[in-house]
């Protein structure tokens, strides 16, 4: 749970600390339905992630100081996929930053 908090927090500051939005190709297009359809998808991206990595390197790791390494390196490449896959979402929408 605390990786999806991670990637939502993520996605939620990059919206808001990135500059304006615009779309060329259509002047009056909904921002905020896109954005909020593109965060949904970036989570359930982070969702199938996680789930894929959920015993992913874990066999070779003993308990311990390496273990939670590789949790939080796996939860911060969850969280710039999701932020990718946010901005090839809004990009795919018309979308410029």
């Amino acid at each position: 749970m605390p990786r999806t908090a991670l990637l939502l927090a993520c996605v939620a500051l990059a919206a808001c600390a990135s500059p304006r939005w615009v779309n060329p190709q259509k002047p009056n297009a909904d921002l905020q339905a896109d954005l909020v359809a593109c965060e949904k998808d970036a989570e359930r991206l982070a969702r199938l992630s996680q789930i894929a990595n959920s015993g992913a390197g874990r066999d070779g790791c003993a308990a311990g100081q390496a273990c939670s390494r590789l949790a939080e390196n796996q939860s911060i490449q969850t969280a710039a996929e999701a932020l990718s896959a946010h901005k090839r979402c809004m990009a795919a929408r018309g979308w410029r930053q």
